[in-house]
């Protein structure tokens, strides 16, 4: 018997998913997967977890939940060798459609038991792990409130939208592998995926075991914004004339002007550096 550590977020699980758990651990079991439940909904409590998992000898550690719980528990076996499972149902689940993984709870249990693994790349910026992408600028001021607006709190929507429409450009300077440019951009983001946030389609090129990193650096209008965002939902690639990409191991983005950031929807601070580390976590994989 293989032993699992399975984390789970019991807010989602009571809302999406709580029939579905006697099934998932059932199907685990017979197939050999001994598996520890462990609650959890706090940051630190989900790293604690984890890592004690690790210290334990557990075969494996399985994310039950969104993108935030498994970026949560993906930060702390990064470098283990300790293989992460994911069972997917968060609202967007960006790292899932990011490792092509199934959203349906039962096949994404059978990818687990069937052992295949993959090695994947893992970004870091100031010091902070992401699975998803760094985001300077717009989506760093407005990413809190998309978070309320996901919860039920519609109202929400106005300051969301006050919010986009007051936001300027700033100056940027970026540094992409010792070489240095300037821009006056409303948005740089820095993505390890081809997905993020509410499942935009940000990097389609974008590759999770390529060793690099993707820049993607916004000179558009506010209507140009506007209309990427809504026609790029996951799985839809869109071209626009005034987005461009570029790719790097190691960025960093600063500026004189105060700005937002984050990553993986956690703040951080400008300037901010982000560099990636490959094949750094291993995953269950179809």
């Amino acid at each position: 018997m293989r032993r699992a550590r399975l984390i789970l977020n019991p807010v989602p699980w009571t809302r999406r998913a709580w029939n579905r758990l006697p099934d998932i651990t059932n199907l685990l079991e017979e197939a050999g997967v001994r598996v520890d439940l462990a609650f959890t909904k706090l940051a630190t409590a989900i790293t604690q977890s984890v890592v004690q998992a690790a210290q334990e000898g557990y075969d494996l550690v399985i994310a039950g939940g969104g993108d935030g719980t498994v970026s949560e528990v993906a930060a702390g076996l990064v470098g283990t060798g300790v293989p992460l499972g994911i069972l997917p149902f968060g609202t967007y689940n960006n790292i899932a459609h990011n490792l092509s993984l199934p959203l349906d709870l039962a096949e994404a249990a059978l990818a687990i038991v069937k052992g295949n693994t993959m090695d994947v790349d893992v970004g870091v910026a100031n010091g902070v792990y992401f699975f998803e992408a760094v985001g300077v600028g717009l989506d760093a001021r407005l990413f809190p409130i998309g978070e309320e607006i996901k919860e039920g709190h519609y109202e929400k929507m106005i300051e969301g939208a006050l919010a986009f429409l007051r936001h300027r450009k700033a100056v940027m300077s970026l540094r992409l592998d010792g070489e240095e440019m300037e821009l006056r951009s409303p948005l740089v983001v820095v993505a390890n995926g081809t997905y993020y946030g509410a499942g935009f389609t940000i990097a389609p090129q974008a590759s999770v075991v390529d060793g690099l990193l993707e820049v993607v650096i916004f000179d558009c209008a506010k209507w140009e914004m506007a209309r990427h965002f809504t026609f790029s939902p996951q799985s839809r690639e869109r071209q626009e004339p005034c987005i461009s990409r570029l790719q790097a191991e190691e960025i960093t983005i600063s500026s004189e002007s105060p700005l937002p950031a984050h990553a993986d929807g956690k703040p951080i601070a400008v300037p901010v550096t982000c560099r990636v580390i490959p094949k750094s976590l291993r995953v269950f994989v179809p």
